[in-house]
């Protein structure tokens, strides 16, 4: 096996389809079927359980084969990044577990600056909840995180941002007045949401008066901005383009703002990779610049 093969099976393992796979590798599905009956007939193995127009299924032996050609190719690309920094240059994949709004919010930014300064590094970036980026940052299947909460993290982990939770609205709204007002709700990490829920039982006996649920806090962001109702939101949303909206900060019982942090968190010896380590260093210099000054109420 070669470098070929690890990629024709890893693409198929993720496609699970023959003629998708051949086009993602420029090869004709004929050209394809033969090799994947050479590396059966070399394995001593069969890849599959079924393979037909509705796709394909592997075996255990081929679920174990593309797991092994999943982890050459990180291999390889780890090498050659390595090989290529003792030249004076650093290239390589960048594995990327990136908190959903950190990404729409921050990273572009960043991204933009430390792609000028390193032009050869490519990337594979994950956005999920917390949660799950923990699980896939501890597995190196991702390997820098940037996540959000308070991360139950053993290995490195650095705080880079902690914003204020607030209640966003068209109008000036007094927080006494809240339960009677319409509040427009959102899907968001479980983390915030018990942060968001545990303030009001705090504040009040009553629910919330709930006027609609949409799927992230952008959506919610744009039906404030259309006087729909008042939003409690992370900070993180607001641009310096919303400057026509009101926001009050979250204070606890002892009067301090209520916040939620967003951390980078990463493993000590993926410092040895070149990528890894000038990725690292660039956010710990460079992350708070992409974060947009506060506006004042108007």
């Amino acid at each position: 096996m070669d470098e070929k093969d690890w990629r024709i099976l890893d693409v198929l393992g993720t496609e699970r389809n023959i003629t998708r796979t051949a086009e993602q590798i420029y090869l004709s599905q004929p050209t394809l079927t033969h090799r994947l009956q050479q590396l059966e007939k070399e394995l001593g193995i069969s890849l599959f359980v079924y393979r037909g127009r509705r796709g394909i299924e592997f075996t255990e032996q081929g679920e174990t084969m593309v797991g092994y050609a999943r982890e050459m190719l990180e291999r390889l690309s780890e090498v050659k990044s390595r090989l290529v920094s003792q030249r004076g240059d650093i290239s390589g994949t960048l594995r990327l577990g990136v908190s959903r709004s950190v990404a729409l919010y921050r990273l572009p930014a960043v991204l933009r600056q430390f792609s000028e300064a390193y032009p050869l590094i490519e990337y594979d970036i994950t956005t999920a909840i917390s949660q799950e980026l923990l699980g896939s940052v501890a597995t190196q299947k991702e390997q820098i995180g940037i996540i959000r909460g308070i991360p139950h993290w053993l290995e490195h982990k650095e705080m880079l941002e902690q914003e204020q939770v607030c209640i966003l609205s068209s109008v000036p709204v007094n927080v006494e007045e809240l339960p009677q007002l319409r509040r427009i709700t959102f899907t968001t990490d479980p983390s915030l949401s018990r942060i968001i829920d545990g303030w009001w039982k705090q504040q009040f006996s009553k629910p919330a008066n709930v006027l609609m649920h949409v799927d992230n806090a952008e959506i919610a962001k744009r039906m404030v901005q259309n006087g729909l109702g008042y939003a409690i939101v992370p900070s993180i949303v607001l641009t310096e383009d919303d400057n026509q909206l009101y926001r009050t900060a979250l204070t606890g019982a002892d009067s301090e703002a209520v916040t939620w942090s967003t951390w980078l968190l990463y493993r000590e010896e993926l410092l040895d990779i070149p990528a890894v380590s000038a990725f690292v260093q660039f956010v710990q210099q460079h992350y708070r610049a992409s974060i947009p000054s506060l506006y004042d109420n108007p």
